[in-house]
């Protein structure tokens, strides 16, 4: 899993570098008009360059908006993104600059004061959720690859093995504090009141716990490091990939068929720009046949949305 992450951050450096080169590129020298009544007309290779470039961006929202500052984490979403949208929308003219933000609030903060233009590392759950907490206008504009919320091991490596009183770890937010209630109870390990929106759910809905298992909420992207201390633990795909975890190791995950739609990962924007052409363009990067193809090379743990299938 480690080998993905460095392969898709040289993949994504790769194409920095070479856009940040193709501006440097010397002239040729043309060669002699023919003598003839009218004499040729002649286009330097970065002449070319530069009218193909323009073009483009005529065509699209880089005219008005030419750079996309993102939050830029070591995420799964962050380097597909890199790998496989920048190069698209570097050749219609577009410039991207990263922002490190480390911390998901701050995150959203300096979204909604334009301090970034986007991020993809959210679900529509936790956008609601602090969109309603703190009075922001955040908005999930397109469903994007997810990597799913799973069960690992702790100090014990398999399900079957559950005992009472034994602790399991999963993220404190709200949002993904409802995800893993709801795989635990896909798993058997609990079962949740009904006429309770998934989404929703909280230690407080829990009807029957017949292991009397001790939950324990911590920062997501602490909890892989204490792992031996509880019995299990519950990873979001971001926390497992930093971790260097192989997703090939989850006990039991959200797969394809049943993970939720407010779950899947999104392009988040500020609210007020999401009817704006770059936004647009974004947009038409992921459901492009180019993206198409490129996320086909990938490794196959991504939940795809319906219009990459």
């Amino acid at each position: 899993m480690r080998k993905l992450h460095k392969r898709l951050v040289t993949i994504a450096a790769g194409a920095i570098i070479a856009s940040s080169l193709s501006g440097c590129a010397g002239s040729k020298t043309a060669a002699p008009a023919t003598k003839t009544d009218q004499p040729e007309t002649t286009t330097t290779q970065a002449e070319s360059s530069k009218a193909e470039t323009e073009a483009a961006s005529e065509a699209t929202g880089a005219k008005d908006h030419p750079e996309i500052k993102y939050r830029r984490m070591p995420t799964a979403t962050s380097d597909l993104f890199e790998a496989g949208i920048v190069p698209i929308l570097e050749k219609k003219g577009y410039k991207f600059t990263p922002v490190e933000i480390t911390d998901s609030v701050q995150r959203e903060i300096a979204l909604s004061e334009d301090e970034i233009d986007m991020h993809v590392d959210a679900h529509t759950a936790y956008i609601n959720n602090f969109n309603k907490d703190q009075g922001t206008e955040l908005a999930a504009v397109l469903a994007i690859p997810t990597v799913p919320t799973g069960i690992y091991s702790g100090s014990k490596d398999k399900l079957d093995n559950i005992a009472d009183g034994d602790k399991i770890a999963f993220p404190n937010d709200a949002s993904n504090e409802a995800r893993s209630l709801q795989l635990l109870s896909e798993i058997g390990f609990i079962t949740m009141n009904e006429g309770i929106e998934p989404t929703k759910y909280t230690l407080a809905d829990i009807k029957e716990n017949p292991h009397k298992l001790e939950f324990v909420e911590m920062k997501g992207g602490t909890i892989a490091g204490v792992r031996t201390d509880f019995a299990f633990i519950i990873l979001r795909g971001s926390d497992a990939y930093n971790a260097g975890i192989d997703f090939g190791t989850a006990l039991a995950a959200e797969s394809q068929k049943d993970i939720l739609a407010d779950n899947m990962m999104q392009v988040i924007v500020n609210g007020k720009h999401k009817d704006e052409a770059w936004v647009q363009d974004v947009k038409a990067a992921y459901q492009s046949e180019e993206f198409k193809e490129f996320i086909k090379t990938q490794s196959s743990f991504w939940i795809l949305p319906d219009y990459l299938k």
